[in-house]
């Protein structure tokens, strides 16, 4: 994945992201490549059933989300940066998303 340097973090205030954790960047999806583990990874859709989270089935951490083209944007993913190692958090320049606008929130019921 190329440098965080060259993408801005952001953060999201959708009830999935807000309880996830998730600092989003979004790289090409050609500039992902996992070491080990992709054929492991479970995925949830939820709301709309527009763009699949992706977790590890072993511990729950939420990896990724892989859109599928639903936003106009066929070819990114959302990585969640606080999956990746050696991270300077300190040095990311981070944004905001208003996900609540997105749609209902979620509702289990």
């Amino acid at each position: 994945m190329p440098s965080l340097d060259d993408h801005q973090v952001k953060t999201c205030n959708c009830s999935i992201c807000s309880r996830n954790g998730y600092m989003h960047v979004y790289p090409a999806r050609a500039d992902v490549v996992y070491l080990k583990g992709e054929d492991s990874v479970k995925g949830y859709y939820f709301g709309g059933k527009k763009a699949e989270h992706k977790f590890c089935p072993n511990c729950g951490s939420s990896i990724s989300v892989d859109p599928h083209g639903a936003f106009g944007e066929e070819d990114m993913v959302s990585i969640n940066v606080r999956m990746l190692q050696d991270v300077e958090w300190d040095q990311l320049k981070v944004g905001t998303v208003d996900g609540k606008t997105f749609g209902a929130p979620y509702d289990p019921n």
